[in-house]
């Protein structure tokens, strides 16, 4: 196990898979289902956690654990991104309209317990809700890759990489595009990635009626050596979602030399440097355009911003993730009050 830690990771079952198993050193757990799995967390863990943990990480993607509810020894919050205006364009009415009336309320029951997040949006988000605990932004982890030798596509070409969701608002990518198209440019646009098929369905209707069909190429998902071909072959990436936490396949895209035109949502904003690593604009399709037509007019400008991109991309990996959360740990294990009646801790964070 790394550095000597003790790690269980408790998550939903799916057909076909283990009740428990060790992965790379890790304990995995499963039981419950998507909307089970909370339940079966702390029917599993409320009575057994002080004598066989020193604390536990409550990861919250959209629905939480509540740990600080239950839990006799230190939690930790981990959150990526806030759901917000995904509520809106991921799930029906009035689903909807209730996980974004109530998301803020259930998020205020970590208020007092230190947080560990990825950008500084998401910082800030919390901090709006009331957080007083510590919050750490912890750096980005990515994965080495061989970063492949291929030369720019002779035609400018941009390219997305991601969920075919709508709240990845693919329909503006391809808005923006039509709108660099009509201003006499020539282009191309890639789009990687798979979705839900009547998504997918509109965006190729939406191309089509503008006159695209023969310039937007539907990639579907890709291995990830033709993903990182792509990436280095186009000369820019495109995203514009409603937020992210950061936006990974920015960073991706950067260590291929390929900059990025965002939007200035949460988490987008914060995994572009705007002017330096690629262009943070309005968010809207015209001033995505505006900003794909700004980045390829100089090309020493655009050599300087992609260089820069590919070298800011090299400062992230897992390790260095790793070991800033494992420093946020360590620290809330040694300053953490021993609740009354909790035995003393095990060995390892």
């Amino acid at each position: 196990m790394t550095k000597g830690d003790s790690v269980e990771w408790f998550v939903a079952g799916f057909p076909g898979a283990a009740a428990e198993e060790d992965i790379d050193g890790v304990h995995v757990v499963r039981s419950g289902k998507q909307a089970t799995v909370h339940l079966h967390a702390m029917r599993r863990y409320r009575r057994s956690l002080a004598s066989r943990f020193d604390v536990v990480i409550d990861e919250v993607n959209t629905i939480p654990f509540f740990t600080p509810l239950w839990s006799p020894i230190p939690s930790l919050l981990l959150i990526f991104q806030l759901a917000r205006e995904v509520w809106w364009h991921e799930s029906a009415f009035p689903i909807s309209a209730l996980g974004y009336a109530t998301e803020p309320g259930y998020l205020r029951a970590y208020r007092r317990t230190p947080a560990m997040t990825i950008s500084a949006s998401t910082e800030d988000d919390l901090r709006r809700l009331g957080f007083r605990a510590p919050i750490t932004v912890l750096p980005i982890g990515l994965e080495p890759m061989v970063i492949p030798d291929v030369a720019k596509e002779p035609v400018t070409t941009f390219l997305y990489v991601g969920r075919m969701a709508p709240s990845k608002r693919v329909h503006e990518i391809i808005e923006a595009f039509a709108i660099f198209r009509r201003a006499g440019r020539d282009g191309r646009l890639w789009l990687v990635g798979d979705g839900p098929e009547a998504y997918v369905r509109t965006l190729r209707k939406r191309a089509a009626a503008l006159g695209l069909a023969k310039d937007v190429e539907f990639l579907g998902r890709l291995a990830s050596d033709e993903k990182h071909a792509r990436m280095a072959r186009a000369h820019v990436l495109l995203m514009a979602s409603v937020r992210e936490g950061w936006g990974l396949s920015i960073a991706e895209a950067g260590a291929c030399g390929t900059p990025a035109v965002v939007y200035d949502v949460p988490g987008l904003r914060d995994a572009v440097r705007s002017g330096e690593t690629g262009l943070v604009v309005a968010p809207t399709p015209e001033g995505m355009a505006r900003g794909m037509a700004e980045l390829i007019a100089d090309p020493s400008r655009y050599e300087r911003i992609a260089s820069e991109a590919r070298r800011w991309s090299a400062t992230f990996s897992f390790d260095a993730a790793a070991d800033a959360m494992r420093a946020v740990i360590t620290a809330t294990v040694a300053g953490a009050p021993r609740k009354s009646g909790t035995p003393a801790p095990a060995s390892g964070p």
